[in-house]
């Protein structure tokens, strides 16, 4: 039995000839590692100065919740760098998948793992500079006034 072909007479093949090089589990990590990674950093900022700082119970500052806060977001950063890094090692492995035919990414069921590769990268991309600007808006106002 042969393969299906277009009307043309060209060989399809699979849709994701290079799914080997680009392990499931990797390609999860690179779209969703730094969205979490932004997520805890913002859930645990808004939560820890909110309950601080909020109204007339409003306590001091513990010495602990600067340097947590520090390492959240180093830890935020790092984790969305490397989502980025494996983002980019992902498309690099998969960059040849079907280039003999038009369309690159957005060729319909073509190249799925370069696509959730690239979309990986720009996700990655996009909340490592969301995790940076909530890094510097962390640094530069105080958490409250004590």
């Amino acid at each position: 039995m042969s393969r299906s072909t277009h009307s043309d007479g060209l060989d399809i093949g699979h849709p994701a000839p290079q799914r080997h090089d680009a392990r499931p589990v990797l390609l999860v990590f690179a779209l969703l590692a730094a969205p979490a990674a932004w997520t805890a950093q913002l859930l645990f900022a808004f939560a820890s100065t909110s309950y601080i700082c909020a109204g007339p119970t409003a306590t001091a500052v513990p010495a602990w919740l600067a340097p947590a806060v520090i390492g959240l977001n180093l830890a935020a950063l790092a984790i969305a760098a490397s989502a980025l890094v494996v983002a980019l090692a992902l498309l690099r492995r998969t960059l040849d998948e079907h280039r003999q035919r038009s369309g690159g990414v957005l060729e319909v069921g073509e190249g799925r793992t370069r696509f959730l590769a690239v979309w990986g990268l720009f996700t990655s991309l996009a909340f490592v500079v969301a995790t940076l600007a909530n890094s510097f808006s962390l640094l530069l106002v105080p958490l409250c006034k004590t």
